[in-house]
């Protein structure tokens, strides 16, 4: 008997070191969850002695909390319901790479590449188990800035987050970008945050990412973060936006670097309440694929704009099977659909 979302984040939240049975009559799984979700692999990873215990339950719990997005969240693949338009890979990218290393369970790590003199990147991660190369491991590239220094070297950061089980080993890929235009984003003292949006955005056919030059400071580092939104408006326009965030230690400015990719697949996304965060599974990923960069082309709502977040992505692998999410959150006012885009760079 599956249950419902209440009892089975009850049994999560109530589980403790006992090595209590799962009761034989449930389904370890919330209704929600597709029929095509991989829960042999699950029962594998998770399950003890061909059977599901608590101990066990801890460990898929925070498992699931990285694919399913804040507990009673919706989970959203390429499967089932989800209206999916084929993948096409995008045109030839020059790309970069490196060993980021090994990556123990639950840990964070802050790598970067130096002499960061392209007009933007988008990153991407080839992953695989340390222990056990069939393993199905998941790693997520949470954020990423651009820095200069008092030397003048520029540099790409980025802060990925190990499987939350197992050890895995990632190679960081970057995809070089080209930018179509430039903007300023003036003074930003050290932790200002300023915004900025364009009307008419082309966001059905159009994902956009942002690069950013940072001024060189005379000491310390200059380094700017920025995030990204798209927004509806009521009457249908599509808006882009944009905010950048001095995360470095001294007050200073940088050039935005403005980057248009074309759509190569698609996901239409259920409603979504406001302030709700959801992942997508990124259809039709064409072999040699090695970065996706996500966007979003939300519904007209008459209540209000609807707004979405790119948040972070995150990459998979098992044996030879690849998978990639994009994580997203509702950051406006009224529940809305969207459809999620994807630029597939190889």
């Amino acid at each position: 008997m599956a249950m419902d979302d209440e009892e089975w984040l009850a049994l999560l939240r109530s589980v403790d070191q006992a090595a209590q049975p799962f009761p034989a009559d449930r389904d370890p799984y919330p209704s929600w969850v597709p029929p095509d979700f991989d829960r042999d692999a699950m029962q594998a990873r998770f399950g003890v002695d061909g059977g599901w215990n608590y101990g066990a339950m801890r460990d898929l719990r925070a498992w699931m909390a990285r694919v399913v997005a804040g507990g009673l969240g919706v989970l959203l693949v390429a499967v089932g319901g989800l209206v999916v338009t084929p993948g096409i890979a995008a045109a030839a990218t020059t790309f970069f790479s490196f060993s980021a290393g090994v990556f123990a369970p639950n840990q964070v790590k802050h790598v970067w590449w130096n002499n960061a003199n392209s007009d933007a990147y988008a990153a991407g991660l080839e992953v695989s188990g340390t222990d056990d190369p069939g393993a199905k491991c998941h790693l997520e590239v949470q954020r990423t800035w651009y820095q200069r220094n008092a030397s003048g070297e520029r540099e790409f950061h980025l802060e990925i987050e190990g499987d939350s089980v197992l050890r895995c080993q990632a190679t960081v890929w970057l995809a070089r970008l080209t930018k179509f235009r430039e903007s300023s984003t003036g003074t930003l003292a050290a932790g200002q945050s300023r915004s900025w949006h364009w009307n008419n955005a082309d966001a059905e056919g159009t994902v956009y990412a942002v690069g950013v030059l940072p001024s060189q400071p005379a000491s310390g580092s200059c380094a700017i973060e920025v995030s990204t939104q798209y927004r509806t408006q009521p009457d249908g326009e599509y808006e882009f936006s944009y905010r950048a965030t001095n995360v470095g230690t001294v007050t200073c400015s940088a050039t935005l670097r403005h980057v248009a990719l074309g759509v190569d697949t698609t996901v239409a996304v259920p409603e979504v309440p406001a302030g709700g965060p959801y992942n997508i599974g990124v259809p039709g990923v064409p072999a040699g694929t090695r970065v996706i960069v996500a966007g979003a082309a939300q519904s007209v709502t008459p209540a209000g704009p609807c707004q979405v977040s790119v948040l972070t992505t995150f990459y998979q692998r098992q044996g030879t099977t690849t998978g990639v999410y994009a994580g997203y959150r509702n950051t406006g006012s009224v529940a809305c659909e969207s459809t999620a885009t994807f630029a597939l760079l190889s």
